[in-house]
């Protein structure tokens, strides 16, 4: 068995994303990408077979964790990003949120040489909502031996879809619980069923509010619900016609694109992806989403049971929503 050097794995880690590199197509492998898979399979089978030792010092779990971070800590989801501004802070960083203030400066009639009342604007303080999350799991030294380094590649595959799911359920369910508060056209009562008057109510409003990225998302029960509805069917052009024959739904209704989360896809959890019984719209950015700190990861080498334990924690961040405005929902039955 050949030493395994830190430097090396280190510089593969570094080149090259170990869950891109599994989906690789064997006839697609360059030289270097075989090169560096040796470099994995031989480290991970190493450790099925004799555990942790001096030779194999790389951890399992720092390589997660680099495979992990980059993504699930730079969140580049089109949806997220319309509606928050998304970005990081320290683990240790005071932050303060004031958003941006409404104008409140009013104007009177005047007298020339005269003067009117103050008016004056008002950068109110926000509390942040703070998620903390965290995972464990372990390794079998088995599967090591038996998949080599596309164990660990797998499991940083579903160590980040944790994580991502997760911060894609809570934000929405942040921008869900601020709706609690609204009422009228903002928050739209279909628990008797959806009408094309409700969802024009709802679409109109979302024109009023739409700064140019606006779009309503629910799971595809409900998006499907809309699609079909008579005022989204009868004016249809013959392209919008074969889009609903094929897809089942629209992708626009009254000007706001509709997306969809199917309704078979879960988290590890078993949550739905956003809140169920509701169709969520966003007319712009709503405030700032940062992600705060960076992930640790800690494992620990159970000879006895021929395990890898593996933690991964520090995934946290916050949110706050500035314009409750722009934000709406149709809630089901």
């Amino acid at each position: 068995m050949s030493k395994l050097y830190t430097t090396e794995i280190a510089e593969v880690v570094k080149e090259r994303n170990l869950i891109e590199l599994s989906q690789i197509k064997a006839n697609d492998l360059t030289s270097e990408d075989r090169e560096a898979i040796d470099i994995l399979d031989n480290f991970a089978k190493e450790i099925g077979n004799s555990g942790k030792t001096t030779e194999n010092t790389t951890l399992v779990s720092e390589l997660i964790k680099k495979t992990v971070e980059p993504l699930v800590f730079q969140p580049d989801s089109s949806i997220l990003s319309n509606m928050f501004n998304m970005g990081s802070v320290g683990e240790f960083d005071e932050t303060h949120y004031t958003g941006l203030p409404k104008n409140t400066i009013t104007t009177y009639d005047a007298t020339r040489n005269g003067n009117v009342p103050k008016s004056y604007v008002d950068p109110a303080l926000y509390q942040p909502t703070k998620v903390f999350l965290q995972a464990e799991t372990e390794l079998d030294y088995s599967d090591l031996r038996r998949n080599g380094w596309k164990s660990i590649a797998k499991m940083s595959e579903l160590a980040r879809e944790s994580f991502e799911q997760e911060l894609f359920y809570r934000l929405f369910a942040g921008v869900d619980s601020a709706l609690d508060a609204t009422t009228g056209d903002q928050n739209i009562d279909a628990t008797s069923g959806l009408t094309a008057t409700l969802a024009d109510t709802f679409s109109r409003y979302m024109s009023d509010w739409n700064e140019g990225n606006a779009f309503a998302v629910g799971l595809s029960k409900y998006i499907k619900q809309m699609s079909k509805l008579s005022d989204a069917t009868d004016f249809l052009s013959n392209e919008m016609k074969n889009e609903l024959n094929r897809l089942g739904q629209l992708t626009m209704y009254d000007g706001i694109p509709l997306s969809s989360i199917p309704y078979s896809k879960k988290s590890a959890s078993g949550k739905f992806l956003i809140p169920d019984k509701r169709i969520i719209g966003v007319a712009g950015q709503i405030g700032e989403a940062n992600m705060r700190g960076e992930m640790r990861a800690y494992e620990t080498y159970d000879n006895n049971a021929e395990k890898v334990k593996l933690k991964f924690t520090g995934y946290e961040f916050e949110y706050v929503i500035y314009h409750l405005d722009k934000i709406s929902r149709i809630k089901f039955a």
